[in-house]
């Protein structure tokens, strides 16, 4: 056991630094309860939750959102981290209407039963966990000789809420129940505004408290966290029902409903501007695509443009900005960088670079040419690929294989792109999915099905 108290202002001292220390591959499940919380500490349980999101690992965690105060956009990025929704992994806020959830342990147990544990004062925020506050707890680690017993009744402590579902848990299972909150006053849109206080000044100065008070030291983090960059295998979110799009869309004349503009582009959106706010039907993170001649003509060493067609139940999450240049200027574009990837068997190849990619809608302008298409440029860096797959004896994609496609998010505005070795466990789990649809009558497009969280490795 070891007490750590960062009145020292000892960046070794914070809950940060345990963190970075204990979250190895080595965990196999992950436990924590705290009383407030935001998104910024995420980037430090990043590669271990999306390795657990992957392999299916136990997570079981509890948040509290004390006087409605934390965020639905919080709330949403943890939501995409853990993979909801998937079994295994428990995720529940707690609120009360005259008290607190209050409680900060983390707790992990790795691949060989050993456990370790942090009780203190530090919450999941970006001022607890690098100790702009002034925090304080005990460290306990079996592999030191600490109890085991006391390592078994933190866990139990987390995982009780969840067996006895007591007063005050609300349990989220997908993105829609993170709006539901919004909706109920648990989870809050944006934060409350704060009282007028006195000018800000650069931590480390002296701020006056009041007239004719003695001036107040500031302080100013220990440490800085790491960014949570990188998409998991998640759902995108949806919108509220009773709520219009993050960003303002539109509909326009000649163009289904299902197409979303951005009222004022005069170009392209990009990014997170060319999402919609909108998740993907049946909670699907992406689409299974089985490849075409047209899909694959870059590998075959073909000319000409290489399209992926996109189903229409996919557009909704898109919003649209117009082509503003040649022929057809009022063309609907949306640009998005391309993470494209090769998963054999035994190694996986990548593009070393994002790619460029845009999706543009053809044949609904009058006098254009087109069935109303819906067109995802594969873009000739593909051959790059192409290369390393040859140079490694492995077969080239081609028309019947398979392809993962996961969808841009708004952490992560980016489309992901993998195909598969014909033969691999992934590419027969990918078929599977594929025949399934199938025989329920459940593609989507003239040749996909939706892709369900979990299923694509992470990048």
């Amino acid at each position: 056991m070891r007490y750590v108290d960062t009145g020292s202002r000892d960046a070794n001292q914070t809950l940060s630094a345990w963190l970075q220390s204990e979250l190895s591959p080595s965990v196999a499940e992950v436990r924590w309860q705290a009383g407030f919380f935001t998104s910024e500490p995420l980037g430090l349980f990043a590669a271990t939750l999306r390795r657990l999101a992957g392999s299916n690992g136990l997570v079981n965690v509890l948040i509290g959102s004390n006087d409605s105060g934390t965020l639905r956009d919080d709330v949403l990025e943890l939501v995409q981290l853990l993979g909801l929704p998937r079994p295994n992994v428990r995720l529940g806020v707690v609120q009360y209407s005259n008290a607190f959830f209050h409680p900060k342990t983390y707790h992990f147990r790795r691949n060989d039963g050993s456990q370790c544990a942090y009780v203190g004062s530090a919450n999941l925020t970006g001022q607890g966990v690098s100790s702009l506050h002034v925090e304080a707890g005990v460290l306990l680690d079996t592999r030191n000789g600490d109890p085991v017993a006391i390592l078994d009744a933190i866990a139990a402590a987390v995982d009780d809420w969840f067996a006895t579902n007591r007063d005050g848990l609300c349990v989220i299972n997908d993105p829609a129940d993170v709006h539901r909150l919004v909706t109920d006053g648990v989870l809050a849109i944006a934060p409350p505004p704060r009282p007028p206080g006195p000018p800000a000044q650069p931590p480390g100065l002296s701020v006056p408290a009041g007239p004719g008070a003695p001036a107040r030291p500031r302080l100013r983090p220990l440490v800085s966290l790491p960014p949570l960059l990188g998409a998991p295998a998640a759902v995108a979110a949806p919108a509220p029902p009773a709520a219009a799009p993050a960003a303002v869309s539109v509909n326009r004349p000649t163009f289904p409903a299902h197409v979303f503009f951005d009222p004022v582009a005069t170009g392209p959106t990009s990014g997170t501007a060319a999402l919609s706010g909108q998740a993907l039907p049946a909670g699907a993170n992406g689409l299974v695509i089985r490849l075409t001649r047209d899909d694959t003509r870059l590998f075959a060493g073909g000319v000409g443009t290489a399209n992926i067609n996109l189903p229409v139940e996919s557009m909704p999450t898109l919003r649209f900005g117009v082509l503003g240049r040649g022929g057809y200027p009022n063309r609907p574009r949306a640009e998005f960088d391309l993470l494209v990837r090769y998963i054999g068997a035994r190694n996986t190849l990548t593009l070393a670079d994002p790619a460029e990619t845009n999706v543009m809608l053809y044949g609904y302008l009058q006098g254009e040419s087109g069935h109303q298409n819906r067109r995802m440029l594969l873009p000739a860096d593909v051959r790059d690929l192409a290369a390393q797959i040859q140079q490694a004896a492995l077969p080239l994609p081609g028309a019947g294989h398979f392809a993962l496609m996961e969808w841009p998010t708004p952490t992560a505005p980016e489309f992901r792109l993998s195909f598969l070795e014909p033969g691999s466990p992934l590419f027969r789990q990918a078929q599977q999915l594929f025949t399934t649809a199938t025989n329920a009558g459940q593609l989507v497009g003239d040749g996909a099905c939706w892709l369900p969280p979990g299923v694509s490795p992470v990048w």
